[in-house]
Parts: C-alpha cells; sequence; structure tokens
C-alpha cells in the first residue's frame, strides 16, 4: 500500500482505477445534490492536478457546478492542469475581482499563463485588482511575444550581492519565505549577473566565506528575447537544473528551471504529434461543431489531393485500355512512395525539432536518405515487378510497376527531407506543412509516375 500524505490511498498500479472511482463518485454527488460542503468534503485532501483531471472528466453541466460549488475553497493552482481549452471555460465561471483573488497567489510565470487565456480588455481589468507595482510587470511581461524566455521565467529568484557572505545569505533564505530554487545567483550593486552557486556546493560552504569566492562565473545565461526552441537546447546540451534570464544590461529578471523546460518540451510534442494529423490542437475537450471547422482545412487539401489524383488519371485514361491489369496495380506505387516519403519527413522533423539536423550536416542527410529510397526502391520494386509479371505474364506490367515503385520512392525520400527543411527555413512549421505537401506530391507523382510508364512501355 502507498499512502501520499495527502491525496488518493493506493496500492500499486491502481492510480487510474481510484480516480475513476473518485469521477463515478463526484457525477453521481452533482447529478443529484448541490450541496457544497458534500462537494468539498470529496475533495478534501486531493491534489490540484488530481482535481483538475477529475473536472476534466465531467460533462459540461457538471463541470459548471463542481466549478461554482469549489469557488469559496478553489485552489488556483488547479487551472494550471487544465486543458487550454477547459482552463477557459472554468476562468469564464468566475467574476473578473475572484479570478484575480485567487491567482494573486500563484507564482507569476503560471499567472502570466493564465492571462494569456483572457482577451486583453479582461486581464487589464484583472489587473486593476493587483497591487500597482505587479500590475505594471504583469503588463510589461504580457507586451512581450509568448513563446520568449521572458514568457516562460519566473520573476521570484534568488539572487545576492556579491559582497555578502553565506552566513547572511543563509540567514535571509531562513528568514522569509524564498521561492524553490536550485541555484543561487550573485549579482553586483545594480543587479548585474555575475555568477551562480549550485544549491548542492552552497549548503557545504564555510559561513564566514564570500559569495564572490564561492561562485561559478562559467554560467550559461539566457537573454529574455530568446526564443523557447533555443532555451529548450541549452537545458538539453548542457543538461542544466536552472539559468538565470538576463535583460540587455546583463540584469537578472528571472529565473527558468527545468520545470519549466519540460513542460515546454511536453508541449511541443503533443503539438507536433496533433500537426502531422492535421490538428492545430487537440480538441478532445471541444464542441462538436469547433471541432469539425477545425478540421475542415485538412480534409480540402485532401479534397485537391484527390482531385489533382483523378485528372492525372483522367489525362491517362486510355492507358488503362491496353492492360486491365494496370487498374489493379496502380494504387501500390502511390502506397509505397507515400510511406516512404512519411519515414523520411519523421526523421528529419525530429532531427529539427532536436536540432541535430543543421546546415552543416544537412547535405550529408539528403544523400543517406536518398540512397536509402534508392536501396529499398530498387529492393520493393524489383520484388513487385517479378510478382506481377508472374501475376499477368506479361514483363511489361512488371516493368511499370518495378519503375514507378524506384522512381516514386526516391523522389519521397528526397521530398520527405527536403520539405520539412526548406520550410524550417522559411520559420514556418515543419510537422504542420510539411504532410499536405508530402501527401500531394506522392500521390499526383505516383499515379502520373506509373501511368506514364504504361502509356510509354505499351505504345512502343
Amino acid at each position: 500500500m502507498s499512502i501520499t500524505p495527502k491525496g488518493l490511498y493506493l496500492t500499486e498500479g491502481r492510480l487510474v482505477q481510484a480516480l475513476s472511482n473518485k469521477i463515478a463518485s463526484l457525477r453521481i454527488l452533482l447529478d443529484h445534490s448541490n450541496n457544497s460542503d458534500e462537494l468539498n468534503q470529496l475533495m478534501k485532501g486531493l491534489y490540484p492536478s488530481e482535481i483538475a483531471y477529475l473536472i476534466q472528466h465531467l460533462e459540461e453541466e457538471q463541470r459548471r457546478k463542481c466549478v461554482l460549488g469549489l469557488k469559496s475553497e478553489f485552489n488556483a493552482e488547479i487551472l494550471l492542469f487544465l486543458s487550454p481549452s477547459l482552463r477557459k471555460e472554468v476562468v469564464n465561471l468566475f467574476d473578473i475581482s475572484e479570478l484575480s483573488q485567487i491567482l494573486i497567489n500563484l507564482e507569476s510565470d503560471d499567472v502570466l499563463n493564465i492571462l494569456r487565456d483572457l482577451e486583453a480588455i479582461h486581464y487589464q481589468k484583472a489587473l486593476n485588482y493587483f497591487p500597482v507595482e505587479k500590475s505594471r510587470f504583469f503588463l510589461e511581461r504580457l507586451r512581450h511575444p509568448q513563446h520568449t524566455a521572458c514568457a516562460l521565467m519566473r520573476s521570484e529568484v534568488l539572487v545576492f550581492p556579491d559582497y555578502w557572505k553565506v552566513c547572511q545569505a543563509l540567514e535571509h533564505i531562513r528568514s522569509c519565505h524564498t521561492p524553490r530554487f536550485y541555484d543561487v545567483f550573485v549579482v553586483d550593486h545594480e543587479r548585474r549577473f555575475l555568477g551562480s552557486i549550485e544549491l548542492s556546493a552552497f549548503v557545504k560552504c564555510q559561513e564566514d566565506e564570500l559569495l564572490s569566492e564561492v561562485m561559478t562565473r562559467s554560467t550559461h545565461v539566457i537573454p529574455i528575447d530568446w526564443g523557447q526552441d533555443e532555451i529548450t537546447f541549452m537545458f538539453r546540451l548542457y543538461e542544466l537544473i536552472s539559468a538565470p534570464v538576463v535583460d540587455k544590461d546583463s540584469r537578472i529578471v528571472g529565473v527558468i528551471t527545468v520545470d519549466d523546460v519540460m513542460r515546454v518540451i511536453e508541449d511541443k510534442v503533443a503539438e507536433d504529434f496533433m500537426h502531422l494529423g492535421g490538428i492545430h490542437a487537440s480538441d478532445f475537450y471541444e464542441t462538436v461543431s469547433k471541432t469539425s471547422v477545425g478540421r475542415l482545412n485538412w480534409l480540402l487539401i485532401t479534397v485537391i489531393d484527390a482531385i489533382l489524383t483523378s485528372l492525372v488519371i483522367q489525362y491517362f485514361e486510355r492507358v488503362l485500355h491496353f492492360k486491365q491489369g494496370l487498374i489493379i496495380l496502380m494504387p501500390i506505387a502511390a502506397a509505397m512512395g507515400g510511406n516512404s516519403g512519411i519515414q523520411a519527413a519523421t526523421v528529419a522533423i525530429r532531427a529539427l525539432a532536436t536540432r541535430e539536423l543543421n546546415a552543416l550536416n544537412s547535405a550529408r542527410f539528403l544523400w543517406k536518405e536518398v540512397s536509402v529510397s534508392c536501396f529499398n526502391g530498387a529492393l520493393l520494386g524489383g520484388g513487385l515487378g517479378v510478382l506481377a509479371f508472374l501475376w499477368f505474364k506479361d514483363i511489361r506490367v512488371g516493368l511499370v510497376l518495378g519503375g514507378a515503385v524506384l522512381f516514386n520512392m526516391l523522389w519521397a525520400g528526397i521530398a520527405g527531407t527536403l520539405f520539412p527543411m526548406i520550410i524550417a527555413r522559411l520559420s514556418g512549421d515543419p510537422a504542420l506543412s510539411s504532410g499536405p505537401l508530402l501527401t500531394t506530391t506522392t500521390d499526383v507523382f505516383g499515379y502520373g509516375l506509373f501511368l506514364g510508364l504504361s502509356y510509354f512501355i505499351f505504345k512502343f
């Protein structure tokens, strides 16, 4: 039996079952009672993440009743664990003054994430309930682009002047509320960054030592305008736990920790996964109408692809009269090219995301993918060509199928590698844009190549 300090009592492997039982109890309570005391008693001792999980599995009306019932003791951290669409729905159930009161105790980066979900007029009203200094601080942060260090960092950071001793820093930490920290940062009299001390080293220092004597100067710092992709790459490259964020004058304005970076990576992975399916964001909790509209763009591209493919087939319609077996074999070349292209594109997109693929090795990577496509195309094309010959007893059919598979897989390897690289170079999203281009070209090229080879071989 594993017993957490608060939250659910679990036996090994039974977390989902325990949460499912809680969800069932919560649904029954919400359907048959409006007693907020019973609701708060049911939620008593649960972590914010557990409560968010329960809320996400309720129907819309049940969610409304649940949140309104919890209003008096609502923990703002619950909002951080909700999906973006549900977070907006829950936030809208609070008055601006109520929302401001529950947000004011959160860390600055979490407050910023929630404020960004509000329309400009609403978050400006919410900030009117904040202390003047905090209100100005958040307005300044909201002016920066969303996917930068300024949006990701936490402003609550431990900084000490270089002339302090270790004992003074320890006394300060003991005497006041301090945020979670992994490093202590040392600054000069103008708050310009000088160095850092890892927590593990800090607790071992002699108390009479100066911070300037024990700090490490070779610390990786993050400019405030850096993008999140650069930040995640730096954390991965140097195995960082935390890093200070500095402005153009090298003054510390915040800190980014590994948990912030992990959240960015998780969101990026989920986003790329959705983009490969032609979906901009998860619509799991969206209404039917919003989900349908959100998916139309990709489906319209598929319609265009199908129309272009049909036009190619119509253009070579006479070829199909040469040999009826061509109709049976026609989809094979396009399908093989499509799968080969997806493999190459998947590897390229991942390599771009992890910064493994860049200008220094792009030519080598392209040559490798072309070589792989040639080898696999020759192997599979030859095998399918022999199979077609044995099936239809006509060497020409085998030559058509084998040649079409070889050349379409070759093109798919080139396109699957180049499209993500070109899109990334143009500052686009390879995961979102590569799929439609690749699918359209491999389908049209596959059918066109198969029918074109058929026309050439059977006519002459």
